[in-house]
């Protein structure tokens, strides 16, 4: 049986209603997210706003996961430098990070994620997804640099991104500091020697 398609109408039109659910996300937080206001922002029907989410949660589940996709790996150079001196992947991500904490869509569809976490099953799940990508993303490092004996054998990808994303989230949302490249800098660093042998 051959394959089916998609229909590009109906692709690009997701794609259009997913957008515009991020940005009211971003503009007016998770309250924002309506049928309603995605279909007006959209130019859809409210009807085809349903057939793609008939539950309010699964609108707002989508538009926070496409404000937040994962960062992406480190270049080749940097993980192969890496293996020597696990400082220039750790700061690839967590620059990374910053960069989109400091973000407008991104800071506000993390700080909706974290605030329904409490209340939802599904934004709970968002945020272990979160949380799991960007441990992820540390773990090759953080276990090269064990193994290397840069750092302590009790540190994990966990307890490293407990003492770099813990701080950063703190910086961008409680102070409301900007996360600039010597911010995130100081703090690998920072973590670096506090987790040395």
């Amino acid at each position: 049986m051959p394959e089916e398609r998609a229909d590009p109408r109906q692709v690009r039109s997701r794609e259009a209603m997913v957008t515009a659910a991020t940005t009211l996300l971003t503009e007016g937080g998770l309250e924002a997210v309506t049928h309603q206001a995605v279909a007006a922002r959209a130019g859809v029907g409210r009807a085809t706003v349903y057939r793609h989410w008939a539950d309010l949660l699964g609108l707002r589940l989508a538009a926070l996961e496409a404000g937040m996709p994962p960062l992406s790996p480190a270049p080749e150079d940097v993980r192969a430098a890496s293996g020597a001196e696990p400082r220039a992947e750790l700061v690839h991500y967590l620059r990374q990070l910053g960069e989109r904490l400091d973000d407008a869509q991104a800071g506000a569809v993390l700080a909706a994620v974290l605030g329904g976490a409490q209340y939802d099953d599904g934004m709970q799940h968002l945020r272990q997804t979160v949380l799991t990508q960007i441990v992820d993303s540390l773990r090759p490092a953080v276990t090269a640099a064990v193994a290397r004996g840069r750092l302590r054998d009790d540190v994990t990808a966990e307890t490293f991104a407990m003492t770099t994303v813990g701080p950063l989230v703190y910086q961008r949302f409680l102070v409301g500091a900007r996360l600039g490249h010597d911010t995130v800098d100081a703090l690998v660093d920072a973590a670096l020697r506090a987790w040395a042998p």
